[in-house]
């Protein structure tokens, strides 16, 4: 009787295991972010004087993800600076790549960057795994000194 008794607990140990491992494993998936933006913090200037503006873009996905990226303001700059963006593919296990854009401005302006995941063939060198429109934003304060 006891080795039928030992036989059902190892059994029933071994499923909830086995079950534990499953919800693990399947919430590692849902909780991984296709982009991860953090941006540089933004040097004291003069007005008018042109600074540089780093945005650093990761994943923390299991494949390669095809982006966009571009810098913006909440406010009018009244200055000229080219706000162009970049297309980029970010994969998995690549270190974290850095944007920049020279930015300046005649009054405090917050800043910002924004990735996001695009649709687009020929980023991806190996191709892509098409994910959900994912868009992530990263802030800052610019306070322009006299």
């Amino acid at each position: 009787m006891s080795l039928l008794q030992a036989t059902v607990r190892c059994g029933l140990t071994a499923l909830f295991l086995g079950f534990c491992l499953q919800l693990v494993i399947g919430q590692d998936d849902e909780n991984r972010k296709p982009l991860v933006l953090k941006i540089s913090p933004i040097p004291s200037a003069k007005r008018n004087e042109l600074w540089e503006l780093r945005c650093n873009v990761s994943t923390e996905a299991r494949e390669c993800v095809p982006m966009l990226i571009y810098p913006g303001t909440t406010s009018s700059t009244n200055c000229a600076y080219k706000a162009y963006s970049y297309k980029a593919c970010i994969c998995p296990g690549d270190r974290a790549r850095n944007f920049y854009w020279d930015i300046c401005s005649q009054n405090d302006v917050y800043v910002y960057c924004e990735a996001t995941t695009i649709l687009e063939n020929g980023i991806c060198e190996n191709g892509y795994v098409p994910v959900t429109r994912y868009v992530v934003k990263e802030n800052q304060t610019y306070i322009a000194n006299d």
